[in-house]
C-alpha cells in the first residue's frame, strides 16, 4: 500500500522489508513471499544478486547447497543456455534474469536506487526504514525489517552494537574488485585477486579502495587488455559489522562442530581469511593456523537461530554475512551458497512472525525448524543428530569415530596422539592434547623425555599450549635453527616449524631468546611460505609480550634494532597479491612497532609515527593508529606491576 504523508514523504507499508538485494537479501525476500507475507525489497544500487552477479565471483567455491539454491542454479542454467555464451562457475548475467524472474513470479516488489538513512522505531522495535532515492524520501512501514545490506547498515542504524575487524588493529578481510575476462576457451572467467584493505563502514575508504584496486587491475601482467570483459561495479567486501546477536558464533564452535538446539542452518567452509599477517590475528587463530596448521581444514556446523537475532532489538533480523560471530568464525560464514541459506532462515522466520504476530525471539523454534526442514535447508536428522569434531586422525571417519575433550582423556587415545606428534598428523594431535587438558600433561611429560627430533619438538610445542615450560629449550633451539619444515596443507598458508615454536614461546612469555630474535629482524629471507614481512611481525608481537620482563639493555637494543629496520625503504613491499602489484603492508608494520617502542619507553617516538597517519587517506589506517595508540595508553597506565598484558 502506497500513501503520501503530510511533510510529502511517500509512505510504503509491507509485512516484511528486506533492505538489500545481495546474495542473502534475494533469498530472504523470497522465502518470506513463500511464507505469504507481503514483501518489499529495497535495493540500494540498480542490480540484485551480489556478490555473484554484480562482483564478478560468478562460480561457487565451499558452503552447502541446500534449500533453493537448488532451484536458482536450475533456472540460472536454463537461461544461459538461451544466452549462448558460456562462463566459468554460473553464468552471472543469466543469473541476474533468473533472479528478476523469480521474484516477479513471488510478487516480491523491488525498489531500486533506495539508500536507507534512517530506522522507523517504536522503543525496541524497529518498524521500517526511511530511504532516500532520486524520488525523494520514502518511508516504508513494516511488521519485520531484515538487514540484508551485507555490512549491518539497519542494525547499525538501530543503535545494535556491533563489532569491526580483528582486536589487534581493527583491520578486515581483504578486499576485492575483480576483472572479469575471456580465457583461452573464450569463456569468461574472473580474477579474484586481493587489492588490499578498506573500511567497509567508511563511504570514503570505500571509494578509496575501488579506485586503487581499478588502478591495480590495469597492472596485471598476465592478462592481456584485449582479454577484459568488465570491471566489477560492486566491491568485492569480505567482511564489514558483526552484529551483536543473542549468541555469538565461535571459531572453536565450528571447529568442533558444537550443537545447538535452535539450529536454523549449517555452513561449511575453512578458516579462508585471506590474511598473511598472520601475527596480528588473535592467539586462538595463530594456534589454529600456525602452531596445528590448519587454515585448509574443512570446519562448519550448526547456526542458532541467536545469531539471527540482534540484541536488545525486535522487528528486525539479521540476514546478511554481519551475523553474530567472531572475527574469526566469519570468515568460515561468507561462502555464496551458505549466504543464500542465510537469506531463507531469515525469510522464512520473518513471514512466521507475520502470521503469529510474534517477535522474531519469541518465535516456536520447533515450528521454524520443521517449515525449514520442509524447505530442504534442513534435514530432519539435524535436529537430532550428535555432534562431530571435524578433527580426527588418518583412518578416523568423522562420524564413526566422535572424538571429544572427554573421550581423547582415555589413555589409549592419549598415547595415539602423543605417538603421532612429529608425524603429518602433528597438527590434529596437537588439537586434542590441548583439548584434553591437564590429563595429557603427564604422558606429553614422558614423551618429550623419552623421544628425539621432530616428536620431542612436538611434545615440546604441546607442553607450551598447557603452558609448562618443560620443552622450552626444544623451542629456542627449533627458532634459533630456522627449522624450515611444515606439516601438509596449502603450503602458502602453511608456516615453518620454527614458527609455531616461536608462538608457543610468545604463549609462554619465556625472555631467553629475545637476542637471539633481535638479530633476525635484520637477517629475515623470504620463502615461499613465509614472507618476510611476516616473520617480521611475528618477532614484533613475541617482543611485545615480552617487553616488560626485559633487562634495560636488551630493551635498548631493541629499540636500536626496530629503529634501524624502520629506516629501510622497502619495508612492507613484499606482501604481494597473487600478482605483481604495488600493494605494501608498511603501515601495518610501522604501528605494530610503534606498539613496541612505546612499551620500551619509547612514547615519543610511537606517538611520531601513529601521528604520520593520523590523516592518511586509508582509513583502515587510522583505525589502527587509533586503536593501538589507545591501547598503549591503557597498557602504560595499568602497568603497576611491572606486567603489561598484549590485548
Amino acid at each position: 500500500m502506497e500513501r503520501e504523508g503530510a511533510s510529502g514523504v511517500k509512505r510504503l507499508e509491507t509485512d516484511v522489508l528486506v533492505v538489500g538485494g545481495g546474495t542473502a537479501g534475494v533469498t530472504a525476500a523470497l522465502a518470506a513471499a513463500n511464507g505469504n507475507a507481503r514483501v518489499v525489497l529495497a535495493e540500494s544500487s540498480g542490480g540484485i544478486g551480489g556478490v555473484g552477479t554484480h562482483t564478478g565471483i560468478h562460480a561457487y567455491y565451499l558452503g552447502l547447497h541446500v534449500g533453493m539454491q537448488q532451484e536458482l542454479d536450475k533456472r540460472t542454467r536454463s537461461i544461459a543456455d538461451e544466452l549462448g555464451s558460456k562462463a566459468k562457475g554460473f553464468h552471472p548475467e543469466a543469473k541476474k534474469i533468473a533472479l528478476q524472474q523469480i521474484l516477479a513470479e513471488n510478487g516480491v516488489a523491488v525498489l531500486y536506487d533506495c539508500v536507507a538513512v534512517e530506522t522507523l522505531t517504536d522503543g525496541r522495535k524497529v518498524a521500517g526504514a526511511v530511504f532516500e532515492t532520486p524520488e525523494g524520501t520514502v518511508r516504508i512501514d513494516a511488521q519485520i525489517t531484515l538487514d540484508s545490506t551485507g555490512n549491518g547498515d539497519v542494525c547499525a542504524l538501530a543503535g545494535v552494537p556491533f563489532e569491526e575487524g580483528r582486536e589487534w588493529d581493527g583491520v578486515m578481510n581483504g578486499c576485492s574488485v575483480p576483472p572479469r575476462y575471456s580465457n583461452e576457451s573464450e569463456i569468461a572467467d574472473f580474477r579474484n585477486f586481493d587489492a588490499g584493505w578498506v573500511d567497509t563502514s567508511s563511504t570514503r575508504d570505500v571509494s578509496r579502495a575501488i579506485m586503487y584496486a581499478r588502478k591495480l587491475l590495469w597492472e596485471l601482467p598476465e592478462l592481456g587488455k584485449d582479454g577484459f570483459i568488465a570491471i566489477s561495479p560492486h566491491f568485492g567486501a569480505r567482511e564489514g559489522r558483526l552484529v551483536r546477536g543473542e549468541y555469538t558464533l565461535t571459531l572453536d564452535d565450528l571447529i568442533m562442530d558444537r550443537r545447538f538446539d535452535d539450529v536454523v542452518m549449517k555452513c561449511y567452509s575453512h578458516y579462508d581469511t585471506h590474511a598473511k599477517d598472520m601475527a596480528n590475528e588473535s592467539k586462538f587463530a595463530q594456534w589454529w593456523t600456525e602452531v596445528m596448521s590448519a587454515w585448509s581444514h574443512r570446519i562448519g556446523g550448526d547456526v542458532p537461530f541467536r545469531c539471527f537475532v540482534p540484541a536488545g532489538t525486535d522487528g528486525l533480523l539479521i540476514a546478511c554475512r554481519a551475523l553474530s560471530m567472531e572475527h574469526d568464525a566469519s570468515a568460515a560464514l561468507r561462502m555464496q551458497p551458505d549466504m543464500h541459506a542465510v537469506g531463507e532462515v531469515a525469510g522464512t522466520a520473518a513471514a512466521l512472525c507475520c502470521a503469529t504476530g510474534r517477535q522474531p525471539r519469541e518465535l516456536d523454534i520447533g515450528f521454524l525448524q520443521r517449515r525449514l526442514v520442509e524447505r530442504g535447508v534442513l534435514r530432519a536428522d539435524d535436529l537430532t543428530r550428535v555432534s562431530a569434531p571435524w578433527v580426527t586422525l588418518s583412518g578416523s571417519k568423522r562420524e564413526e569415530r566422535r572424538w571429544t575433550p572427554e573421550s581423547v582423556r582415555r589413555p589409549e587415545a592419549l598415547h595415539s596422539l602423543a605417538d603421532a606428534l612429529g608425524t603429518d598428523e602433528e597438527g590434529k594431535a596437537l588439537w586434542w592434547l590441548w583439548k584434553a587438558g591437564d590429563a595429557a600433561l603427564p604422558l606429553l611429560k614422558e614423551t618429550h623425555a623419552k623421544s628425539t627430533g621432530r616428536q620431542r619438538r612436538g611434545a615440546a610445542i604441546a607442553l607450551a599450549l598447557h603452558g609448562d615450560r618443560t620443552g622450552v629449550p626444544d623451542l629456542i633451539r627449533a627458532v634459533a635453527d630456522e627449522d624450515d619444515d611444515a606439516l601438509p596443507g596449502f603450503e602458502p598458508r602453511i608456516p615453518p616449524r620454527w614458527i609455531a615454536c616461536l608462538v608457543a614461546l610468545k604463549h609462554l612469555r619465556e625472555t631467553s631468546c629475545a637476542e637471539m630474535l633481535l638479530g633476525k629482524l635484520q637477517s629475515a629471507v623470504a620463502s615461499i611460505r613465509l614472507p618476510v614481512f611476516a616473520q617480521t611481525l611475528h618477532i614484533f608481537h613475541y617482543l611485545i609480550e615480552i617487553a616488560p620482563l626485559l633487562p634495560r639493555s636488551l630493551k635498548e637494543e631493541a629499540v636500536r634494532q626496530t629503529e634501524l629496520l624502520l629506516a629501510d625503504p622497502g619495508l612492507g613491499s613484499d606482501w604481494g597479491s597473487g600478482i605483481q602489484t604495488s600493494i605494501s603492508i608498511r603501515w601495518n608494520l610501522d604501528m605494530t612497532a610503534a606498539y613496541l617502542l612505546g612499551l620500551l619507553g619509547r612514547e615519543d617516538s610511537a606517538m611520531r609515527i601513529w601521528d604520520a597517519y593520523r590523516n592518511d587517506s586509508r582509513i583502515y589506517a587510522r583505525n589502527m593508529a587509533r586503536i593501538v595508540r589507545d591501547r598503549l595508553t591503557d597498557a602504560l597506565k595499568s602497568d603497576t606491576s611491572g606486567k603489561v598484558e598484549q590485548a
